[in-house]
């Protein structure tokens, strides 16, 4: 009897997977994407190798189709495909019709996207990328190029990926330090240039998909494309409000001016800095100033300890800190049988390991072993480089222009590092510094400088501080020159000196107020931050869940300077991805979803009934079209629930709409393998895949299944069947 617990689907629903060319295929150097590029000028992690599925995709196609699945997607890199403009590589193309035919071989049907968040460097640098006036014909082309090619084999296509998300590449809010993808506007862009950037891609995607279709269709009349936005879950009331507001573009635009140009107080903490070992993407609370210093996870044991590897932990009892993103990186690095005893800051671990209480400590390799810690020769590295990371400077919200004095400060800061102590701690020295700050714009990369304000104004806070006439920075208690046991003054409170200096003019001016590590965040609170909170609240939704204006568009519902005519109506069924949601009563947890933004996948607010809620509302807009569920899946555990109680609830949820009536089709789990996420450093936060990868130390690369690969098999095997059968 098959297991009543598993949700029942009729015969002949689809049941798939997919990737995605960037995050799945090797870098090729000489066939660069934008992300390639974006990663690299952003000091971002680079996908490398991926998962090296250009060379084993027949393994990863046949997993597929071992669990059942019916269905595969992946996408086509426009960048290996049409590598200068207007000249295709044949090759390439020929490669991508073998992954076809494998598909085809193993009894899956095909899904293949054209414009999966990538686009070649030629298109951005040289035809002003999705904003330029030839992108939709330029698009048209080469989706014009690849159809004619695979003939009959695909089923569906997608045109562009989560056109929603590339907005992102255009926007960069006031609670953002930096744009989420590239390509990015230029460094002080303000925010009437931002709308004005998202007033051109828009229509531009909406032409490119229209005129990318028209050609598909003209090769095969019953071709099926459409796309994928991605689908956050709202409650019903608060979706209608922001439907209705993209519907009345004047009201849309203000508010987007007016909730993302900045916060609505200048907030004052007891503090105006925290320099306080905090990394680039470790909070979301507060701004942050270009990154000081390059650092990362490292192991330390006392010098006559019997080990050379990760391996010898084994058993051991390690110290560990709980503060900042120090437990993400616990299950990442340490053997699973590894003991851990936890601390709140660097000195008792180390006092604690000096007495031989803990084998070994695991944290971030300048708090570890600072240069300056007396008698540093007791200790040793195990390993160092087991993450790459970045500090930076926070400030509470509504001090733009103090943090970009800081950024010069930290220029003057990079400048004297190399000579100032060891860092070759991490990796060679050449390595570590940086001489100038992460490019904000591909524009600042192609044409090497993005023009830093000359006139930075004095804003309220950088008032307050200059007629103090001292600047209040806090500083971590376990940091060298504030904690006992490494006296002399270390990296923090040099780059707190410099930065007096910038602002004041005077490296003494300065009041350094030492902070406990796992309370650091409160001296920069301030009880005025419910304001911004709320404010805040309208700008994130409004953004994220106005998703939906794909749809608003193709159904005629957006202004036409935002939807052309042609557009309107231009799909052939309804795709959309999905992952997360709040309900009514979690709105106050938000954040969650910027978070998950942000790569931290593990906290994200997860709501299945937001899925079934989708579905209803798309199909009533677009009677008589069937649904696609493109993209859904998690990592290992997300809000508290697992990978597989995930899998299940969800497509509990879509039973439920096909019983309602709602002709939804086919359900895509994302993703395959474990692959590449946009940069972020591969952890439990960014695997999605049904089999594990060991990106970063598995040189075979093996596919390892997941306990998710046994159960969608089983979800899928009880497709037809009767509880009874």
């Amino acid at each position: 009897m098959p297991d009543p617990s598993y949700p029942r689907f009729p015969e002949g629903f689809l049941f798939g997977t997919a990737n995605a060319d960037h995050q799945v295929e090797s870098h090729d150097p000489e066939r660069e994407d934008v992300w390639d590029l974006w990663e690299r000028c952003q000091s971002l992690t680079p996908r490398g190798r991926g998962t090296d599925f250009w060379k084993r995709y027949e393994e990863d196609i046949a997993s597929a189709a071992a669990m059942g699945c019916k269905l595969f997607r992946f996408s086509i890199a426009w960048a290996r495909v049409e590598p200068v403009c207007g000249k295709f590589d044949e090759a390439a193309i020929d490669h991508y019709r073998q992954l076809a035919d494998c598909v085809l071989s193993h009894g899956m049907k095909l899904m293949v996207t054209l414009h999966h968040f990538v686009w070649p460097v030629w298109l951005e640098r040289d035809h002003g990328g999705m904003i330029g006036q030839d992108f939709p014909d330029l698009f048209a082309r080469y989706a014009d190029k690849i159809a004619s090619t695979f003939g009959e084999k695909v089923d569906w296509w997608i045109t562009f990926n989560e056109p929603s998300q590339l907005t992102f590449g255009y926007i960069k809010p006031w609670w953002q330090n930096r744009y989420y993808m590239p390509p990015g506007l230029p460094r002080g862009a303000p925010v009437d240039a931002e709308a004005e950037a998202v007033g051109k891609l828009v229509p531009n995607l909406f032409l490119a998909h229209a005129r990318a279709r028209e050609k598909i269709k003209a090769l095969r009349p019953d071709s099926q494309v459409g796309v994928n936005p991605l689908v956050t879950g709202f409650p019903i009331w608060l979706q209608k409000l922001l439907d209705w507001g993209a519907c009345h573009r004047g009201l849309g635009e203000a508010l987007f001016k007016f909730t993302t140009k900045g916060p609505l107080v200048s907030e004052r903490g007891d503090i105006d800095l925290l320099i306080g070992g905090v990394t680039m993407d470790e909070s979301l609370r507060f701004e942050t100033s270009d990154p000081y210093l390059r650092t990362g996870k490292a192991v330390i044991v006392k010098e006559n300890f019997e080990g050379n590897d990760m391996e010898s932990l084994a058993g051991k009892k390690v110290g560990v800190l709980a503060i900042g993103n120090q437990p993400r990186a616990w299950p990442r690095d340490l053997p699973a049988t590894s003991k851990k005893q936890l601390f709140r800051n660097y000195d008792d671990a180390r006092s604690s390991l000096d007495l031989g209480a803990v084998d070994a400590l695991h944290g971030d390799a300048l708090f570890l072993l600072p240069h300056e810690l007396e008698n540093r020769n007791r200790f040793r590295f195990l390993k160092t480089c087991l993450s790459d990371e970045h500090y930076v400077v926070l400030a509470p919200h509504g001090h733009t222009q103090l943090l970009e004095h800081v950024d010069r400060a930290i220029l003057d800061f990079q400048n004297d590092l190399a000579g100032y102590c060891d860092v070759t701690w991490l990796s060679e020295p050449e390595d570590v510094l940086n001489t100038s700050p992460l490019p904000v714009s591909l524009h600042e990369v192609f044409e090497g400088s993005d023009g830093l304000p000359g006139i930075m104004e004095a804003g309220r806070g950088l008032r307050r501080v200059r007629r103090r006439g001292k600047i209040r920075i806090g500083i971590r208690t376990d940091a060298p020159g504030i904690s006992e046991q490494t006296t002399a003054e270390g990296l923090e409170i040099r780059l707190a000196r410099l930065i007096a200096k910038r602002i004041l003019g005077d490296e003494s001016s300065l009041e350094i107020v030492p902070v406990d590590p796992s309370e650091r965040f409160a001296e920069l609170e301030t009880k005025s931050s419910w304001l911004n909170w709320a404010w805040r609240f309208w700008g994130t939704t409004s953004l994220i869940a106005n998703a939906n204006w794909w749809y608003l568009g193709i159904s005629g519902r957006l202004a036409e300077e935002l939807c052309p005519t042609e557009a309107i109506g231009a799909q052939d069924f309804i795709g959309l991805d999905y992952y997360w949601g709040l309900p009514t009563h979690r709105l106050h947890r938000f954040r969650l979803l910027e978070d998950a933004a942000r790569g931290r996948f593990l906290k994200a607010p997860v709501w299945p009934r937001g899925l079934f809620h989708a579905l209803k509302r798309f199909s009533r807009w677009f009677p008589g079209q069937e649904l696609l569920i493109v993209e859904n899946g998690c990592t290992p555990s997300a809000g508290g629930i697992s990978r597989s109680e995930y899998m299940t609830r969800h497509l509990a949820e879509v039973a439920k709409a096909i019983e309602s009536g709602v002709p939804v089709r086919a359900y895509n789990w994302w993703s395959i393998t474990s692959n590449r996420e946009w940069g972020h450093p591969f952890d439990p936060n960014t695997d999605f895949g049904l089999y594990y990868v060991d990106l970063d130390n598995d040189l075979t690369l093996t596919r390892k299944a997941t306990p998710e690969v046994g159960l969608y098999s089983r979800i899928i095997a009880a497709q037809g069947k009767k509880i009874s059968d």
